[in-house]
């Protein structure tokens, strides 16, 4: 049975309004535990301590919301919205694909790219930055590491773009439409990719796991591998291109943080971590309560869904100081932007180090970064803006700079 959304006034205000804050702030004060409109047992958890107990707690707070999960169905794994031991064994798979030695290994090619990409924006002046950085730097690097051509950028992100924008349609109402559309060409390609790695292998990730023998003599399933790809594609991606955006309307609503860093760039990896506290990647996560459970004095039954509310967390006052205000030298950091717990963002260390190489290669060429009034309305949104126009005002300095 097709389900109906909770209220969507909510997710509206959460997902697509430039400024869900001073909603999430009430939350904290007066409903931190806030069951949703619309009869479907679904609630809003909004205070940093209530965040963190149900993200380190996956026997209580299970990750499998789906409403074919919930109803005791099985499903193929997703590694997403799983638990143990699906989850275990599929992400000791994928943290081969973010050990430090590979994320190394990407340093110098995120250095070219992002000084090319930057080149080119400040050069224009007046550009998008997500065309211009946030949407290629990423996709580049996951390309890189799966041993695809570049020319495919395009449709990688129009592919990772749909599935963060439709999954909780998926997962909510059982209408997964767009995303078996999606999952049919991505199969078919990647499909034929591993056919061709199997024949001739390279020197690149997804070969090494094609052709990775376990101590039990078993090889991956193609299943895995595809699983593999398609998970190494959104976290790859999606959450580099939400930092990238992110830090662009930190420098646009703060030129006095946008000064600070610039001369100091020692700052930068501070300003990295307060930019994921101040405006996470994804503003929310979910669980699905296993029994009923008490939360803060108030009881949520078993089998209902918590959407967790990783963006109000970050900002609750009793765990920041100035919670509301951007420090860019804050530290110590213990944010929530790319969750907490067994889930948490495997895709976050590559983000970090683009989001750090992209900050130092960008503050040195400019005096200030402008975002288009208006612009910023939909940055927190699932997947992020499509656009973000800005205005780069060049620092002469740089320029007289020989190369």
């Amino acid at each position: 049975m097709v389900q109906e959304a909770p209220q969507a006034g909510f997710f509206d205000n959460l997902f697509a309004s430039g400024d869900p804050f001073p909603m999430f702030a009430g939350l904290r004060k007066s409903a931190p535990v806030m069951e949703l409109p619309g009869g479907m047992g679904f609630w809003a958890v909004a205070r940093y301590e209530d965040a963190l107990r149900i993200l380190r707690d996956p026997e209580t707070f299970s990750s499998m919301v789906d409403s074919r999960s919930m109803r005791g169905e099985s499903r193929p794994p997703t590694i997403l919205f799983d638990d143990a031991p699906v989850h275990t064994r599929m992400r000791g798979l994928l943290t081969k694909a973010f050990t430090p030695r590979m994320i190394e290994l990407q340093r110098e090619t995120i250095r070219e790219n992002c000084e090319r990409f930057i080149d080119g924006m400040v050069a224009a002046g007046s550009t998008d930055f997500v065309a211009g950085i946030a949407y290629p730097l990423p996709v580049m690097v996951i390309a890189g590491m799966l041993g695809v051509q570049g020319g495919d950028m395009a449709t990688f992100k129009r592919w990772s773009d749909a599935i963060i924008e439709n999954v909780g349609t998926s997962l909510i109402t059982e209408d997964d439409t767009i995303l078996a559309d999606i999952n049919i060409e991505f199969d078919a390609y990647f499909g034929e990719r591993l056919n061709e790695l199997r024949r001739h292998p390279e020197d690149n990730l997804l070969s090494e796991l094609v052709h990775a023998v376990g101590d039990n003599g078993e090889r991956l399933s193609t299943e895995d591998l595809l699983v593999v790809c398609r998970v190494l594609l959104v976290a790859g991606n999606e959450t580099t291109t939400g930092l990238l955006v992110n830090a662009a309307r930190v420098l646009s609503e703060f030129p006095g943080v946008l000064e600070q860093v610039k001369a100091n760039p020692a700052l930068i990896p501070t300003f990295i971590e307060e930019t994921l506290r101040y405006y996470p990647p994804f503003p929310a996560t979910i669980r699905r309560s296993t029994r009923d459970v008490e939360v803060a004095g108030v009881t949520i039954p078993n089998n209902n869904r918590i959407l967790v509310l990783l963006a109000s967390a970050n900002h609750d006052e009793t765990a920041f100081d100035r919670a509301e205000e951007f420090v860019a030298d804050r530290a110590p950091n213990r944010h929530i932007g790319f969750g907490m717990g067994i889930h948490y963002c495997l895709g976050g260390p590559l983000a970090r180090i683009e989001g750090n190489i992209a900050i130092e290669a960008l503050l040195p060429r400019i005096t200030a970064l402008h975002i288009e009034e208006g612009a910023a309305s939909e940055i927190l949104r699932p997947g992020g803006p499509a656009k973000l126009p800005v205005t780069l005002t060049p620092d002469p300095a740089f320029a007289a700079v020989p190369a």
